[in-house]
């Protein structure tokens, strides 16, 4: 593949698809962008249909100007058909016309706007680079805005005027007590009934004395059906296994139904019985972890590896070759002397698996790795697997384990829930049934969570 990103965009924007190919390709992320990529002589048409094929991602610059563009529609149409990951991104406060609202509907977006747009720029470079490579590189942090003084210690203002206040109060009622006359203390005493000098008035308090009752605390329980609140976050903080055991659950098999894998692959991710875990601070930070796995038996015939799951009991036949690196080669994380496997047949592109410090090149028996895998289903979600590991044994059985872990922060109030990971987020609704249930409902999908 002879690019990573594929830019599309509208010649109106061309700036900022510049800024974000400089960017990205500094950052290692090879990317393909008219007019700069497209031979003398060439046919546009034909170029462009081309690198899209080629590419992994497309990056779509979403203006005004790209909502009128039939040139983009035509672009995202075929990434679409092609289940090539698309990320669109906002340069401005704009929804997607009609004739691309039926493509993206279920993208994910990334918003880069109030401009400059290159404020943006590095977050968009760090989600592009994990998507391509499957981790982060030591990026320089971005600036990070400095608040003001007044505001950083507003509290502790606050208190020193409150303090000035009440002195300037005590010290002008003071002042008026020494000038106020003599006399008129002696007039008002003097209208005041008289009393005996040996009866003795009891002091009183204008203000009745108030006993005052603190109410024990208590920690809420939740009922069958626990109401929602302005904060669930405590309600919602703690380890959570997926269930797939209630009949409301969407089946794995609908949910990556249409995604253009295998059947090994298949296998494994709709596994129900593999790892699909939340973990949930009070806090609001969260972590989604799946490991989905499959188990079967291997064999070799006439230049072709066929795999049967036992799981399934359904079979790939896979065209495979053996290598070694000669050099680094970054995309894999392999270093001289790796042992390479490529498969052609495990998903919708070759995929290459690395062997460490490889002693027996022509062998298929070991542990292999690939730092990225990329699965769009047919409702254009993306799941990325990083890594995925296949253990070949010599007992002609093999191990595919994959391990997806995505991080962010969570807000759940009055039933919908905010899920927002770098510049991705998603929004869903949930229902407590007692306190260690609670129903997950994000479009047509639902899914059933029990605390572990």
């Amino acid at each position: 593949m002879s690019h990573d990103v594929f830019i599309s965009h509208s010649s109106a924007d061309k700036r900022a698809a510049d800024a974000a190919c400089g960017l990205l390709e500094a950052r290692g992320i090879k990317c393909w962008i008219a007019p700069r990529d497209i031979r003398p002589g060439s046919d546009w048409g034909e170029s462009i249909i081309t690198a899209i094929e080629q590419t992994r991602v497309m990056l779509l610059l979403l203006s005004k100007q790209a909502n009128s563009s039939p040139q983009i529609r035509r672009e995202v149409e075929r990434a679409v058909n092609r289940s090539i990951i698309i990320i669109p991104v906002r340069l401005e406060d704009v929804m997607p016309a009609r004739s691309l609202e039926f493509f993206l509907s279920t993208s994910h977006w990334m918003d880069a706007f109030p401009p400059p747009f290159e404020n943006h720029l590095e977050n968009l470079s760090r989600t592009i680079h994990q998507i391509v490579f499957g981790s982060q590189v030591p990026f320089s942090h971005p600036k990070i805005p400095v608040t003001p003084w007044w505001q950083r210690h507003a509290l502790t203002l606050l208190l020193a005027v409150s303090v000035v206040a009440i002195t300037f109060a005590i010290i002008l009622g003071l002042l008026l007590a020494l000038v106020i006359p003599r006399n008129h203390q002696t007039t008002r005493l003097a209208q005041q009934s008289p009393l005996s000098q040996s009866t003795v008035v009891p002091q009183t308090s204008v203000i009745p004395h108030v006993q005052t009752i603190t109410p024990a605390l208590r920690t809420p329980t939740p009922t069958l059906s626990q109401p929602a609140s302005d904060n669930d976050l405590p309600l919602l903080a703690g380890t959570w296994n997926q269930s797939f055991d209630d009949a409301r659950a969407t089946p794995l098999t609908e949910l990556f139904g249409g995604t253009p894998v295998g059947n090994i692959a298949m296998a494994a991710l709709t596994n129900s019985r593999s790892v699909h875990q939340l973990i949930i601070t009070s806090t609001g930070m969260i972590e989604i972890r799946e490991e989905p796995e499959d188990t079967g038996t291997y064999s070799f015939a006439r230049g072709y590896l066929t795999l049967i799951s036992n799981r399934s009991q359904r079979s790939d036949r896979y065209q495979y070759k053996l290598s070694v690196a000669n050099a680094a080669i970054p995309l894999v994380m392999a270093g001289p002397g790796d042992g390479l496997l490529d498969l052609t047949g495990f998903s919708n592109y070759p995929t290459r698996w690395v062997r460490k410090r490889d002693s027996n090149p022509e062998s298929l028996v070991g542990s292999w790795k690939t730092p990225l895998l990329t699965f769009v289903t047919g409702s254009q979600i993306v799941f990325l697997y990083t890594p995925g590991t296949f253990e070949f044994k010599a007992d002609q059985t093999y191990v595919l384990h994959l391990t997806r872990t995505q991080t962010g922060t969570l807000k759940a109030t009055n039933g919908i829930y905010t899920l927002t990971s770098g510049l991705l987020s998603a929004q869903g609704n949930y229902q407590f049934e007692g306190s260690d249930t609670f129903v997950d409902t994000q479009g047509k999908t639902t899914s059933i969570w029990k605390r572990q």
